[in-house]
């Protein structure tokens, strides 16, 4: 995962997010699944069957970037970080969780946004420290990561988002972005292009007032709306309970 915006406002939470991988590694599609009886949908990768972005029915959302800066390396795929907790009802569970249970150490260096409608949370473990840090913003938030000439594609990549907000900065529209291709320069660019890696997918998660929702736009598709405009119908769909209060409410019950 290599770039991330955040849109929140009164009504909404819409998080979009670049899955930068290998042009070898295979993904898996859209998985619904109810551990802990918390319905969650997260895109899968075929390998290690772990995900990069996902949601809940509770509202509760996370994405995860590798850090760059660090080079500590796990025994365990980052991407099993988002699936455990996502089985947690609320943000309160999941940082609970990630300041005592959690142990960073069996993961190579990562950056984690967790999140709801109301709040922004980012881990950082390099290795040594896991640092969390309530992330507070208006409306906006761009997060990002690089393998390959990593300050100046950040400082690149920042300066389009703030390109793109002062000509549209419509949440609806916000795809148009996250599919920026400059062909002169493709490896820096927020859909970017490698000899060996590329954006290899796209997802966002709709946060609303009635309802959840994962848009995924898979790897098949993606290169064919490069640049283009990409209509919510373009991408396969997954819904989950759309009452948040509810999803407590059961949990509740159980307890």
């Amino acid at each position: 995962m290599c770039t991330v915006s955040v849109y929140r406002d009164q009504n909404l939470l819409l998080v979009s997010a670049n899955r930068d991988e290998l042009r070898t590694r295979r993904e898996a599609g859209l998985q619904r699944r109810t551990p802990a009886q918390i319905e969650q949908v997260y895109p899968l990768d075929a390998a290690a069957n772990g995900t990069w972005i996902g949601a809940n029915a509770c509202g509760v959302s996370a994405c995860l970037l590798n850090m760059y800066e660090s080079d500590y390396q796990g025994v365990l795929s980052r991407g099993l970080i988002i699936p455990k907790l996502l089985g947690m009802q609320n943000l309160s569970a999941v940082r609970q969780w990630l300041n005592s249970a959690f142990n960073p150490a069996l993961y190579s260096a990562f950056v984690l946004l967790v999140m709801d409608k109301s709040v922004l949370y980012r881990y950082r473990w390099d290795g040594q420290t896991l640092a969390e840090e309530l992330v507070e913003f208006d409306r906006w938030f761009l997060e990002s990561s690089s393998s390959v000439d990593l300050h100046p594609t950040l400082r690149h990549r920042r300066q389009l988002f703030q390109k793109w907000q002062q000509q549209d900065g419509d949440p609806q529209n916000i795809l148009d972005f996250h599919l920026l291709r400059d062909e002169e320069n493709a490896s820096q660019s927020v859909c970017m292009a490698r000899e060996k890696s590329h954006t290899k997918s796209i997802s966002q998660v709709v946060v609303a007032s009635n309802r959840i929702e994962f848009r995924y736009l898979e790897p098949a598709k993606l290169e064919s709306f490069v640049n283009r405009r990409i209509q919510p119908k373009d991408l396969q769909q997954a819904h989950v309970e759309s009452v948040v209060q509810h999803c407590q409410a059961k949990m509740l019950k159980q307890a």
